[in-house]
């Protein structure tokens, strides 16, 4: 795979100039150089995107580029990948205004933010987290925003998310996060370097080696193993019957919201316990799809 750019979006403290800075993105760029298909070909071959007779696309999965960049950090570049970052949600929010009444009124955080893909601390001291992205261009816009939430807290020193090029792009999942979408946006994240005492943000771009039309060559794994949306089938196809037929009395605890399976798995208990917070629901009624 081919590292194509690095583009900082802010520096605050001197952090590009630091041994730390420079020997991570020596390192995870040589993580990136890794990642071949077919496997010891030592090059990034993928199948070009191929039109079905349905008029739908068979494109390449994200998942396995994502897996072969992790294990290469911490199998051969020797990252020992830590816990995550602790974004809690007792953390005190920004004084907001109600309208009309003018009053001043703090929104209570009701969501997690959960990790990041990678962290780890450099030799001399600095914090650092890597997203590589695998799922939407909504997922690239939430990894940013916690990327930019956790350098202005403190929390850490450097913070990376990994995107494809737009020409990758077209042969990977359809409407996964790329550069080209993100694009108009850099300079929201650019503006927020004055809330940042130090911190590096950057988005690395990557792309493929070559293309071809060769059936010898396979597809990456399909989407219903990558990424997020893999965790999620997963799930559904485990649970549902695991809650359906298990023998224990289940109880479910629901806070939040509890839309689609999680509706599902919370009438699949015995016992379901809801918060005040908690809503139920299948909003993929509205779409015709239930």
């Amino acid at each position: 795979m081919r590292w194509l750019r690095t583009m900082v979006l802010f520096d605050k403290g001197g952090v590009i100039s630091s041994p730390d800075w420079a020997n991570f993105h020596e390192s995870y760029v040589r993580a990136i150089a890794s990642i071949e298909h077919p496997r010891s070909s030592g090059s990034l071959t993928l199948r070009r995107k191929q039109r079905l007779p349905n008029n739908q696309w068979k494109r390449n999965g994200v998942g396995y580029l994502r897996k072969e960049f992790l294990a290469f950090m911490r199998d051969h570049e020797r990252w020992r990948a830590e816990s995550d970052v602790a974004l809690s949600r007792d953390r005190e929010q920004p004084p907001l205004l109600l309208y009309p009444s003018l009053e001043e009124y703090r929104e209570p955080i009701t969501s997690d933010f959960g990790g990041f893909d990678f962290m780890a601390t450099a030799e001399n001291g600095a914090r650092v987290a890597i997203e590589w992205e695998t799922g939407n261009i909504s997922s690239s816009h939430r990894s940013m925003n916690k990327l930019s939430i956790a350098l202005s807290g403190g929390l850490m020193d450097v913070g990376v998310l990994i995107v494809p090029s737009r020409p990758l792009y077209e042969h990977l999942t359809d409407r996964i996060g790329n550069i080209g979408e993100l694009s108009g946006y850099l300079s929201m994240w650019e503006g927020l370097k004055g809330v940042v005492e130090r911190g590096l943000l950057a988005i690395t771009v990557v792309e493929h080696d070559q293309l071809t039309d060769s059936e010898d060559i396979e597809y990456l794994a399909g989407l219903e193993r990558d990424g997020h949306f893999g965790e999620w089938t997963a799930g559904y196809k485990g649970w549902i019957p695991y809650t359906w037929h298990n023998p224990k009395f289940v109880v479910a605890s629901v806070r939040g919201r509890a839309l689609g399976v999680g509706c599902e798995l919370a009438l699949l208990a015995d016992v379901t316990f809801a918060s005040r917070t908690a809503a139920f629901g299948h909003p993929e009624t509205r779409r015709g799809m239930v």
